[in-house]
């Protein structure tokens, strides 16, 4: 946390940037001052006096932390409730309803948490307008404190990935033996699912809520942006300074790293076990006799296209619908130059003002226009290419980092060194991602004093750069842990006693192995690249930065893309101008359902794969004991 604190106001401030004799020297004093009583404090800044007021430790964690921590714990909380009851009755209701109902959430995770708190607030304005009762309050203004509005809105993405893991979990304990036999005794299946499936599966939920905890740790904060709660995200703005974000992210990450690491040791919890098998053997890195083999391919039956697109259907089709969108971006650059038509007033034939902008969707302005004026469908068409090449990239540098430094994991490095970044993935789980990105990425992307001191080309690398690094070691300790796993195959060790090379066993035998894991991998990175987006942009950081003019209350993007358009959403829940953030965050879901359908389907060609695996093993098993039975007789 020290080291992550000063790395934005240190590195990438203007007139220092990579200043690394400041980098250590600043990383020295906020060490000392975490042992310093005297130094545990933060800082308030008021806008109106332009004056800073220190607030203790004590007040802190009694305020704004304890406000926050209500609000996150009380929507896990219902959301484990909530879940566990719906996973109960989908797994005792017959097979259609249960398919309808997981169908369902599979569609409601595409839908971004961000979305969800305009349709609770557009389902609570049309209650009042009915009934004359507000059910709800969403603003925190006077010190007016608000918990069930933030509380409702937070629980719904938790809610529906706990469901779904729920619903899981309780479908593999029904195929146990013991609970045919409990079934056998004459329990129902309710009987049978509370009293011995379910201490099981709380304690699988229990390893494995990690990422769902941090995925609602990152949604904590747009909650408490959007809602005006003056909770950790709103004293991290107002003491940006390296100790006061050490400090805001060890209140963070010490009580969840402290509750995951009892309740391991409470549960006992086998930790796995890494092979060993390559660091007593002397295996070659590279044969050249083996590495002209691998290019030696058998011939292989020709299946026609047709053929191949009707059997991965279920991806192909989101593929489809991504290539089109990225296309006509693409081609809308190349045939009309990225050009955006700024209409700030609109005349009537007689030459009347009939409005001015923000213009609403009309015949004469397709989906309206920006406070600035521009098209918001012309942004569209420009900003889409950004967005989808941009996710791609970061996701594939996560993977590919993750392969090449999960190569190094399995084959070189010793257990004491796989341990410790096994140790450092689980601790980025107890870290919010939006968090640490809006951190690292606010003195990079925004420009206050109307200049930039880096390029374009030159903010994109270093975006792409810490979206990625952030995740690396969690992508490098589970591809490294896949490579494991499958260097303990048998024919893999027999493939290096015999002589194998490491590439020759890498190419050969654990790349099929892993290979459609890691393009899971890959898809799954691309819609966690695209929430994030969506929090990022909420918070006004954009892809390429924009530039904060004094006399302009709004950013400057410097490129068009879709999560920049997302920004005025604070504005929006205000003026109920909806039309300005609805066609960019329409775009937003179909990227991220057309991408968890890809992972999806390759999850289930995965499963598929698997049962026939394993069926080809029974049957070869049965094959092998009926011979051994002829040949003793």
């Amino acid at each position: 946390m020290v080291l992550i604190s000063s790395v934005p106001v240190v590195l990438f401030q203007i007139g220092s940037i990579f200043d690394f004799s400041l980098y250590f020297h600043t990383v020295l004093e906020v060490s000392k001052s975490l042992v310093l009583p005297s130094q545990w404090s933060l800082s308030y800044f008021v806008i109106e006096t332009g004056e800073s007021i220190p607030i203790s430790l004590g007040n802190y964690f009694k305020g704004p932390y304890l406000y926050s921590m209500t609000i996150l714990i009380a929507s896990l909380v219902f959301s484990m409730f909530v879940s566990f009851i719906l996973a109960i009755l989908t797994t005792i209701s017959k097979g259609p309803i249960q398919k309808v109902l997981l169908k369902l959430a599979n569609l409601l995770t595409a839908v971004p948490d961000f979305a969800y708190i305009f349709l609770i607030q557009i389902a609570v304005v049309q209650i009042y307008k009915m009934s004359g009762y507000r059910i709800l309050s969403f603003y925190s203004l006077g010190g007016e404190v608000i918990y069930a509005a933030p509380v409702i809105c937070l629980s719904v993405i938790p809610t529906i990935l706990f469901y779904k893991l729920f619903v899981l979990l309780f479908n593999q304990e029904m195929g146990e033996p013991y609970v045919e036999l409990a079934r056998s005794k004459g329990l129902s299946k309710l009987e049978v699912l509370l009293r011995h499936c379910t201490s099981n599966v709380l304690q699988s939920v229990f390893f494995q809520s990690k990422s769902i905890v941090w995925l609602t740790l990152s949604s904590l904060f747009i909650i408490e942006y959007l809602f005006g709660i003056p909770g950790i995200l709103h004293y991290l703005r107002n003491d940006f300074t390296p100790k006061g974000i050490a400090y805001i992210l060890l209140s963070i990450f010490i009580p969840f790293f402290l509750f995951y690491s009892i309740g391991e040791n409470t549960v006992k919890k086998g930790q796995r076990e890494k092979s060993v098998l390559f660091e007593g053997l002397r295996v070659s890195f590279m044969d050249s006799l083996q590495w002209k083999n691998l290019f030696r391919y058998k011939t292989k039956k020709r299946v026609s296209i047709f053929a191949l697109l009707t059997q991965y259907m279920n991806i192909t089709i989101p593929l489809m619908i991504v290539f089109c969108l990225l296309s006509v971006s693409v081609a809308y650059y190349f045939f009309y130059d990225d050009h955006v038509e700024q209409i700030n007033f609109l005349y009537d034939e007689t030459g009347s003002l009939i409005g001015r902008s923000p213009l609403p969707p009309s015949s004469s302005v397709l989906l309206g226009t920006d406070p600035h004026g521009y098209s918001i469908f012309q942004q569209l068409l420009v900003g889409t290419k950004y967005t989808i090449v941009f996710t791609l990239l970061v996701a594939t540098v996560r993977v590919f980092g993750g392969y090449v430094f999960g190569f190094v994991y399995a084959f070189y490095l010793k257990a004491k060194w796989r341990k410790a970044i096994n140790s450092i993935a689980d601790g980025l789980h107890f870290l919010p991602l939006t968090l640490l990105m809006y951190i690292l990425l606010l003195p990079i992307l925004i420009a206050y004093s109307g200049e930039w001191q880096t390029t374009l080309w030159e903010r994109l690398f270093i975006q792409v750069f810490i979206l990625s690094v952030l995740v690396l070691p969690i992508t490098t300790s589970l591809i490294g842990n896949e490579m494991n796993e499958a260097i303990k195959k048998e024919y893999v060790q027999n493939s290096a006693v015999m002589g194998g090379s490491l590439i020759w066993i890498v190419l050969k035998h654990i790349n099929p192995q892993i290979g459609r894991k890691l393009w899971l991998y890959w898809a799954q990175h691309i819609v966690q690249v695209l929430q994030t987006l969506v929090h990022l942009g909420v918070l006004s950081i954009f892809v390429g930065g924009a530039i904060n003019f004094l006399d302009s209350p709004r950013l400057s993007r410097e490129i068009y893309e879709l999560s920049g358009m997302i920004s005025i959403s604070k504005e929006v829940f205000l003026t109920k101008q909806l039309w300005l953030i609805i066609p960019p965050l329409a775009i937003f879901m179909l990227l991220i359902f057309c991408f968890q359908k890809i992972a999806d389907g390759i999850s289930d060609k995965q499963l598929q794969s698997g049962g026939q695996k394993k069926r080809r093993e029974i049957k070869w098993s049965y094959i092998t004991r009926n011979l051994a039975k002829r040949t003793t007789k």
